[in-house]
């Protein structure tokens, strides 16, 4: 009886595991709405509220100015936003191409 009720646990866990994986990978916060919201001037911190991590970053310094290149992939469509210090300098959107 308990090992029915352990391996019964188990079933359902992995179903849930699965099931939370696809909803998170059809709710990509990289979409042109998201992007729409991303602003010059705008903080770093406002960016990752609406993009979360991004998956790629790149940097560097010249003098006293840092900046970095950083970049979100999602499944339709990729967003490149470029610091300078903390503040966004250049954002751009692009359609990935079909596999």
């Amino acid at each position: 009886m308990k090992n029915r009720r352990v391996r019964s646990w188990m079933r359902n866990l992995g179903i849930g595991a699965i099931c939370g994986t696809l909803l998170l990978a059809g709710c990509s916060r990289v979409t042109a709405e998201s992007y729409a919201k991303l602003n010059v001037g705008m903080p770093r911190a406002e960016v990752y509220g609406i993009l979360g991590d991004p998956d790629e970053v790149s940097g560097g310094a010249i003098g006293p100015l840092n900046f970095s290149a950083e970049t979100w992939k999602g499944s339709d469509q990729t967003i490149h936003v470029t610091f300078g210090g903390d503040k966004v300098a250049l954002k751009s959107i692009q359609k990935n191409p079909a596999d």
